[in-house]
């Protein structure tokens, strides 16, 4: 049966909230006391990930007691019946496990490294650097599979009337670019490879270039370029600090490698 959002962040409360020697009962299901302080953390959960949707109300608080009282029949049946010993059971209990504990691990990586704002401000500083100069180009392409219908390409386009995205549809050899009428998007010059750029960096809005990858050829056309410019640093912050903490974690794991045996 597949568990919805709220069922799982009921599961959560159960397998993290620890046990109280006082706790206060909500509930007692066949012998079984479930504690206020499960509802408490689940309240908690929801109104922090709801963005103020969510308020802390004696409705919500009476829904997640009735949904920790049948998860508590749930499994209680589910443990009459011995589902808790096949192997099925047991193997995503393990997975579940697993998957747990690398998180909290990744979690306890990124507790113990935090990323301040100077390491935050020193990348950026890097990728400004990089954006500053380059160009941003908003790119069309066809793509077929020799340089003959790349120039029948380029022939048909010079004839009045022609499309590039109508072209792109049903002359391109690449599903993407048929479904998107040979849409590239607006690419960075600085993240493009260099045969892209030399290919397109003196074209004309309208105009189209012609280059090859091993046995594909590419009718690439310039639809606008700008100066780029860098984001302001505040709203790229969360991005760069996630990107830090990925790496940190990245990092963790090949030192745990290198330290391991691994045969």
């Amino acid at each position: 049966m597949k568990l919805n959002k709220l069922a799982s962040l009921l599961i959560a409360a159960s397998i993290c909230l620890p046990s109280l020697a006082m706790a206060e009962s909500i509930a007692v299901v066949n012998g079984t006391s479930i504690d206020k302080s499960k509802v408490d953390q689940v309240i908690a959960q929801i109104v922090k990930n709801s963005n103020g949707q969510a308020q802390d109300t004696p409705a919500l608080r009476e829904k997640i007691k009735n949904s920790l009282i049948n998860q508590e029949l749930m499994l209680q049946e589910a443990k009459r019946r011995g589902l808790d010993k096949t192997s099925e059971v047991q193997d995503q209990v393990a997975q579940a496990t697993n998957g747990i504990l690398q998180e909290a691990l990744a979690a306890d990586i990124v507790k113990q490294h935090p990323v301040d704002d100077a390491a935050i401000k020193t990348r950026y500083d890097a990728f400004a650097a990089k954006v500053n100069g380059s160009t941003d180009m908003h790119l069309q392409q066809i793509v077929v599979s020799s340089e003959a219908d790349a120039k029948k390409v380029v022939a048909d386009l010079k004839k009045p009337g022609t499309r590039f995205e109508q072209l792109a549809k049903t002359r391109s050899i690449d599903p993407a670019a048929k479904e998107s009428g040979g849409e590239m998007g607006i690419l960075n010059s600085a993240n493009m490879p260099p045969v892209l750029v030399d290919a397109v960096k003196n074209l004309k809005a309208g105009q189209v270039a012609v280059l090859s990858s091993g046995n594909i050829w590419h009718v690439v056309k310039l639809v606008e370029s700008r100066p780029a410019k860098p984001a302001p640093l505040e709203q790229l912050k969360p991005q760069i600090a996630r990107q830090l903490q990925e790496e940190q974690i990245e990092q963790a794991v090949t030192d745990l490698r290198n330290k391991a045996k691994i045969q």
